[in-house]
């Protein structure tokens, strides 16, 4: 008995004197990582392979894009950046199309570059399938008010879609307005945080 009483006792004391006053024993908590999104768009949509980034273009009112995310966590922030026509707001969407979840609220973001804001958080499951919406707010001026960034193939052909890489799958994309619906000949950028759990 007084062997394991020992063995205890010592095995506590390695643990409390192992830890340093630099934390080293702190728990960490996942944070949001704001360029998540951003960061895979980059990799695949890549000026080696064929793509341009432009800052405005596609003038519909709704921008929005699916993708699967193979990792369980949260998207805990949304990120977009207003074209230079416009300083109002937009309603910025999340909707988790596997488990019905969502967010949606209204957004004023930057001119000046990309702009992320917190949201309410969206959980997310490995495998469910996101769709993000920017939807520009009713009785905007002047029309060119609803263009925006997206990434595009440099000789203007359909994205061709699904693309993945490491944690996600772009699946595809849509701009839309009253009966015009155009899919896939673009790339919306429109950026999401996540926190992988």
């Amino acid at each position: 008995m007084k062997n394991i009483t020992f063995g205890i006792l010592a095995l506590l004391a390695i643990t409390l004197f192992n830890c340093d006053n630099d934390d080293d024993c702190a728990l960490t908590t996942p944070t949001c990582e704001n360029e998540y999104a951003a960061n895979y768009m980059t990799t695949i949509f890549n000026m080696a392979d064929g793509y341009e980034d432009f800052a405005e273009w596609m003038d519909l009112e709704v921008h929005e894009y699916d993708i699967q995310i193979n990792q369980s966590g949260e998207i805990c922030s949304i990120g977009y950046q207003n074209p230079s026509t416009y300083t109002g707001s937009y309603t910025m969407a999340v909707i988790n199309n596997t488990s019905g979840l969502s967010y949606s609220g209204l957004h004023t973001f930057s001119q000046a570059g990309l702009d992320y804001q917190n949201i309410t958080a969206v959980t997310v499951t490995s495998g469910d399938v996101i769709t993000v919406r920017r939807t520009i707010t009713p009785g905007y001026t002047p029309y060119d008010a609803v263009i925006g960034r997206v990434l595009r193939q440099s000789d203007f052909s359909d994205v061709p879609y699904p693309l993945a890489s490491n944690q996600v799958v772009f699946l595809s994309s849509k701009f839309s307005e009253s009966t015009t619906v155009i899919n896939n000949n673009s790339h919306p950028y429109i950026a999401f945080g996540f926190k992988a759990y």
